[in-house]
């Protein structure tokens, strides 16, 4: 194949960018961005020797009532100060208060976009309709009965949307406690207006509770935000203290609990069947029913009257959340996990058996096992998936999902799976992040969320391959949002985020990705992630202290690449602009002179001059116009040209001498920055004789801030074809610019009849004769 580079006779020059006087902002230390570092947070990113967190301990009583759809409860609340500071007030969260008819969650929604469009009325479905409606009507909000000290006596609080301040009538110092008790009751609101919790109704008419946010909870008190009292409007998830909870449920007593915790009456709640399924599915490597299909069918049959209370244990947790419903079928297994057994176990009715059975259990253990081998050995004794009103959320131990409703029996369509096995690994996944690396939700989304994502795509990829293609479709989405002009950056506050699956989830997740595939490698990256991990189990990171530990523990520099990626809206788009081929030119008239004359003669003529060329000119024709310059030939080297030549040789140095004897070819790849976000660059290099080579530039080549970079190598072979990203690492979202000599593209285009024309009379004169021609009535 012949060379695609023409020649060029050229000295080759080398300079530095320095002389160009320019400066990079991508390029400077975030350090002005982040907290400064003290002996609570350390420069490292771990934390320091004064590092302190507070503590929150839960006895809970409380009873579903499905008569009233209602949940009625009380707890005592132990908080201790484990601050160097002393406070004069708590403040709580009621989140469901966010849910009352006057929050400001209720009067700063906005309405759905109901306007006409081209003339015709908006279409709006069913559930987003009846959502609208059933918010408007929806009696929801704490009812507080009781705020008191342990002994009854009334304490002066003020509710102040979803939060309520306790004014403590004397101060909590360092190392003290503080207890009181809290009484309340509230509507339990139904699947159209889920907010991460809720019930949903079967086609049985019986129905599935999924409740979280239920208890009054401790607001997280710490060193970089104070009290965290943002308002639960949300989008913004939850800032929780780590303690430990004892929680009595009482349900009807047909029902089936899964919950925080470990069951601390299982004697009492379970039959002995069930406790020895329980036992058997420890040792076994695939899922054992507890309450089988037609254990739960019976019971839709005829309800059993009565009550029963379920007790669950747990400690060094953040929150605790519970699913009720005597619909349940209940499946389990054992997972081990660094010597012992975790149970891997679900929740789910009748009606979604076909995609649940097979999966869900299956998808939790995946879970358990992946994450503890990739980022911290999961510390509890259980993991749950539970089926329910709530598409998919996150609690200690349990999780809440649901499936899209399905009709047969026996079949499922393929997003359906996908979306089962997906969403169950991502909300189990979220026990590590933020159950156990316990960042603030409602400042920083993307902490727990972009973290989780990534996670869960390798856990997901690793399970089944049809995940695979759909994580690399969600991949491609997010370059493509990252090409807009308008694509928001990740550094925003939970509540404003405009496109939060791209700015929590996707676009944090794939920076990872390419973080661990493309950058640091597997090796840094894995060591560093679980760095991060180790260091801030049970306790409450920042993004600074992701940031720094992820740079301390790989010893690579990334502020480049937080800068950009976080907290900037430039993409990822490298251009080849032009690859130039130098050869050296030893100034030597014999051979000079000889490039000179080929790179002429390589130069098409005119058809002018090939005009001139066939009549010839006067001076051909008479040889008294022929003087001494009619027959000079620049390109012919002159004796006296030789000579001053070999005179300046003579002078050189031996090294100098051996320097005009280099014969490799000489490349520049110009390659730019079209997208605004450095990168690396890995360049393919295709030669002449099929063989090949590999140049990896590091991102620093883009430290002086030019917008075009140039990339020389040597070669004693031409090149044929150079390509940028052949791997499609690093994210660019267009690679037809990532090849020289540029290729033709290439689509496709498919062929359609052409569309009659609408004609209601016909339709309206003559109604039957469509469906006898078997046409569609326009």
């Amino acid at each position: 194949m012949k060379p695609l580079f023409s020649i060029m006779s050229s000295l080759l020059v080398f300079s530095s960018p320095l002389l160009a006087g320019s400066e990079n902002i991508d390029f400077e230390q975030i350090t002005l961005l982040l907290p400064t570092p003290n002996e609570v947070r350390l420069a490292s990113g771990a934390p320091g020797p004064d590092y302190w967190q507070q503590e929150a301990n839960y006895q809970i009583k409380v009873e579903l009532d499905e008569t009233e759809s209602r949940i009625r409860g009380s707890e005592t609340v132990e908080y201790i100060n484990h601050s160097p500071h002393t406070l004069h007030y708590l403040w709580v969260q009621l989140d469901q208060n966010a849910l009352a008819q006057d929050s400001k969650r209720q009067r700063s929604t906005q309405a759905r976009n109901l306007a006409p469009s081209d003339g015709k009325p908006a279409e709006v479905e069913y559930d987003d309709f009846r959502s609208l409606v059933y918010n408007q009507e929806f009696a929801g909000g704490y009812e507080l009965r009781a705020v008191t000290d342990p002994e009854g006596n009334p304490l002066k609080y003020t509710v102040v949307n979803t939060n309520m301040r306790i004014d403590l009538e004397s101060p909590l110092r360092p190392g003290e406690s503080f207890s009181f008790r809290v009484a309340w009751a509230f509507n339990i609101q139904d699947e159209s207006l889920s907010f991460r919790h809720g019930r949903r109704k079967l086609k049985s008419d019986e129905y599935v509770y999924h409740i979280a946010q239920w208890y009054p909870r401790m607001c997280a008190y710490y060193d970089q935000e104070g009290w965290q009292v943002k308002p639960y409007i949300g989008q913004g998830e939850f800032a929780l203290e780590f303690g430990s909870f004892a929680v009595e449920i009482t349900v009807p007593e047909d029902y089936v609990v899964a919950a925080t915790g470990e069951l601390a009456n299982a004697e009492e709640v379970l039959s002995s069947t069930m406790r020895n399924r329980l036992e058997r599915a420890r040792s076994s490597d695939r899922v054992v029913e507890v309450v089988t299909s037609k254990e739960a069918e019976k019971k839709l049959e005829k309800k059993t009257p009565g009550k029963k209370t379920w007790i669950f244990k747990a400690d060094q947790v953040r929150d605790f959340a519970f699913a009720a419903s005597r619909a349940y079928i209940w499946d389990a297994m054992g997972v081990e996990i660094e010597g012992k057994t975790v149970m891997a176990m679900s929740v789910y009715p009748e009606e979604s058996v076909p995609l649940w059975k097979r999966f869900s259990t299956e998808s939790v253990a995946q879970t358990l096992r992946v994450y503890s081998e990739n980022v911290y050995p999961y510390p509890y004794p259980v993991a749950w998936s539970a089926w329910g009103a709530e598409g998919g959320m996150e609690y200690p131990m349990i999780s809440f999902q649901t499936s899209r409703d399905i009709d047969e029996k026996e079949t499922y369509p393929a997003d359906h799976r996908g979306y089962v096995i997906g969403v169950i690994i991502h909300e189990v996944g979220h026990n590590w992040f933020p159950m156990i690396i316990n960042n603030d939700e409602r400042q920083w989304m993307w902490l727990d969320e972009g973290l989780n994502s990534y996670m869960d795509y390798r856990a997901g990829n690793l399970m089944d391959p049809v995940l695979q293609e759909s994580n690399l479709k969600g991949d491609r989405r997010v370059i493509d949002t990252m090409a807009k002009s308008d694509d928001p950056i990740i550094m925003v506050a939970a509540d404003n985020q405009t496109n939060r699956k791209f700015q929590s989830y996707g676009k944090p997740a794939l920076g990872l990705h390419i973080l661990r595939e493309s950058i640091l490698g597997h090796d840094l990256f894995d060591f560093a992630f679980k760095e991060y991990a180790r260091r801030w189990a049970f306790k409450r990171p920042t993004l600074a202290d992701l940031f720094r530990t992820m740079e301390d523990a790989s010893g690579v520099d990334l502020d480049w690449f937080w800068r950009g990626w976080f907290y900037g809206n430039d993409h990822v788009d490298m251009a080849i602009e032009l690859v130039t081929l130098y050869r050296l030119d030893d100034a030597n008239p014999k051979t000079s002179k000889a490039l000179d004359k080929a790179e002429e003669e390589a130069i098409p003529d005119s058809p002018y001059e090939r005009f001139l060329q066939e009549v010839g000119t006067r001076a051909d024709k008479h040889k008294h116009l022929q003087d001494w310059y009619y027959s000079f030939d620049p390109y012919e080297a002159t004796d006296k040209e030789i000579e001053e030549y070999d005179e300046k040789f003579e002078k050189l140095e031996d090294w100098q001498k051996e320097v005009l004897e280099f014969s490799e070819l000489a490349y520049v790849v110009s390659v730019k920055n079209v997208g605004g976000m450095p990168m690396p660059l890995v360049l393919d290099i295709e030669f002449d004789d099929g063989k090949g080579r590999r140049l990896d530039v590091p991102v620093e080549i883009w430290r002086y801030g030019d917008t075009v970079v140039k990339i020389p190598f040597l070669s004693d072979k031409e090149v044929v074809r150079i390509t940028l990203d052949k791997d499609n690492a690093f994210a660019d979202s267009d690679l037809d610019n990532n090849v020289f000599p540029p290729e033709i593209e290439e689509g496709r285009f498919k062929l359609k009849p052409k569309e009659k024309q609408p004609n209601p009379m016909r339709k309206a004169l003559f109604p039957d004769a469509d469906q006898e021609n078997g046409e569609n009535g326009n």
